[in-house]
């Protein structure tokens, strides 16, 4: 279960910027993932729970973003969305292409009091 490692990474950071701003509370942490990063949105909301109780951020609500996984055509260079795995140019039908969206796993931002 990755999930709980993410979500421990993320309590941590969103901890030391809130505290670093001073904050009393974190009231909510919004987090950008790739569909790629295979997160299972229960299992990662409630491993953050877990990880953010009896810290400033215990009952912070997590807002979770879900990007689709993107590419790019080497060979007549048109963007598209990746779907059912299908890694196929649609204009051009090329099989040579880049990922180029859908890796990604940021913290967004977080609200506080």
């Amino acid at each position: 279960m990755h999930e709980m490692a993410i979500a421990h990474s993320l309590i941590k950071i969103a901890i030391a910027a809130a505290e670093k701003e001073g904050a009393r509370r974190i009231t909510r942490v919004n987090v950008v993932a790739g569909e790629l990063r295979g997160i299972v949105p229960t299992q990662f909301t409630f491993c953050f729970s877990l990880m953010a109780e009896n810290t400033i951020a215990s009952g912070a609500y997590l807002g979770l973003e879900i990007t689709p996984v993107t590419a790019k055509c080497k060979n007549c260079g048109e963007s598209f969305v990746v779907e059912d795995y299908r890694y196929v140019c649609p204009k051009c039908q090329g099989e040579d292409v880049q990922t180029v969206g859908g890796t990604e796993l940021r913290l967004r931002d977080i609200e506080v009091e």
